[in-house]
């Protein structure tokens, strides 16, 4: 009985011991002792050191081992989620570099139409007769003259002669309107381009109507050829008044 306790004693001791400690506690604690009961306690505290190591040891494997499995686990799925990552970004960058590339072929271009626009004659012109009343009736054709300028972009048109005169090589557009009060009159006018009749306008008329005449024309013009509106002779009349009813207009389509 005295053994087991003495057993007991120990293995307490041995509990509060730190490890490094332990064997030389024991010694001097074996001095004190019988030595027939000296051996037994000795190898009785040997094994029971030993079983707590082994149950150490198992318990810090068995703990670690799921930990770094995971630990492995969740470092493949950020392995992953980086590389995934990664490729987006690189469709990302390409995108970007598609984008940059139309980006400057688009400024190219309006570059490229600027300068064309600023190299780019600008012509146009409009103009009423800007008269309150009748010319004519005429015995011989003249020229007339849209006096009221509304526009005249390029200054191609001369509203002291009605004369539009072509600054730059290209395609032109022109209306003109003739109007003349009621009556038995007749109008009759035409658009012509150096002295040759392009298109023109003819109305007669009874009674006490009034009406207008239009017509218009796209043709190619040389530099410094003219285009001007022409009253017919025998009688012909155009008139207006505050309304602007007659009128002469002209543009450049392009050059070429």
């Amino acid at each position: 009985m005295g053994g087991l306790t003495l057993t007991l004693l120990l293995l307490c001791l041995s509990g509060t011991l730190s490890e490094d400690a332990g064997e030389d506690n024991l010694n001097d604690i074996m001095v004190q002792i019988q030595p027939e009961q000296g051996q037994d306690i000795e190898n009785e505290y040997k094994a029971h050191n030993q079983q707590v190591e082994t149950a150490a040891t198992t318990t810090t494997q068995s703990g670690c081992e799921p930990t770094i499995h995971t630990v492995m686990r969740e470092l493949g799925a950020m392995e992953e989620r980086l590389g995934a990552t990664v490729r987006s970004l690189e469709g990302m960058r390409n995108r970007l570099e598609a984008s940059e590339s139309q980006v400057r072929s688009l400024n190219s271009t309006v570059n490229e139409l600027k300068r064309f626009n600023e190299d780019r004659p600008q012509v146009a012109f409009s103009a009423t007769l800007g008269i309150s009343g009748t010319i004519g009736p005429v015995s011989n054709e003249i020229t007339l003259v849209f006096q009221r300028v509304l526009s005249n972009v390029g200054n191609a048109y001369n509203p002291t002669t009605g004369i539009f005169t072509a600054p730059v090589r290209g395609l032109y557009h022109f209306t003109f309107t003739a109007f003349d009060w009621g009556g038995s009159t007749m109008t009759g006018a035409s658009l012509r381009r150096n002295g040759q009749v392009m298109v023109s306008v003819y109305d007669e008329k009874e009674g006490g109507s009034s009406e207008s005449s239009s017509n218009s024309a796209t043709f190619l013009l040389q530099v410094g050829e003219q285009v001007y509106v022409a009253l017919w002779r025998d009688g012909r009349r155009i008139s207006d008044n505050g309304n602007h009813y007659s009128s002469f207009n002209g543009f450049l389509l392009f050059p070429i």
